[in-house]
């Protein structure tokens, strides 16, 4: 039987916050690659709970990181990460992994991803939100964290580019 498993959003904001101007000894550093974004924010995403992923049908449909060489493009790619966040949902056949959508801006709540993306939706930067800045009940900011550039709680609007917005609802387990 499938069961549905909710995304630990503090657990992922906490981690978020603790590594956001330094590098977990327990993963490679892309920085020099391209920058570290997307391996930072998959580091998040799993301590969030979010568990490693080898059910797809080809490497692209699954998620893992176990070292440089035995990791996923989704893990450290900016473009492949959303494929398989959002892709992963498509599938009727698939019952496990991670369940993702993309939302509108004030839909976002802490553990969710915020891409910079090119004018052809090609994403190039992931971002994490660690906090959302209310005043009453009206959306005032979010703040983010993010690797290449390090930032730690830096204010989403103070971010150039075109944006994109996904939500981590949680993920499936046989």
């Amino acid at each position: 039987m499938v069961k549905f498993m909710k995304y630990n959003r503090e657990e992922a904001t906490k981690y978020a916050t603790k590594w956001a101007l330094s590098r977990n000894p327990a993963y490679k550093d892309y920085e020099k690659w391209d920058g570290d974004c997307t391996n930072y924010v998959s580091q998040c995403v799993h301590a969030g709970g979010i568990p490693f992923d080898h059910e797809g049908n080809n490497i692209l449909k699954q998620w893992y990181w176990y070292s440089d060489m035995n990791r996923t493009p989704s893990w450290t790619g900016a473009e492949p990460f959303y494929k398989y966040l959002i892709g992963n949902n498509t599938d009727d056949t698939q019952n496990f992994g991670v369940y993702a959508k993309e939302v509108a801006y004030n839909e976002l709540e802490l553990g969710d991803i915020v891409q910079l993306i090119y004018e052809n939706d090609l994403a190039y930067h992931n971002m994490i939100i660690t906090d959302v800045i209310l005043e009453g009940n009206y959306l005032i900011d979010y703040l983010i964290c993010q690797h290449t550039y390090d930032l730690l709680n830096y204010p989403l609007s103070m971010k150039q580019g075109e944006k994109r917005y996904i939500k981590i609802l949680g993920y499936y387990e046989s």
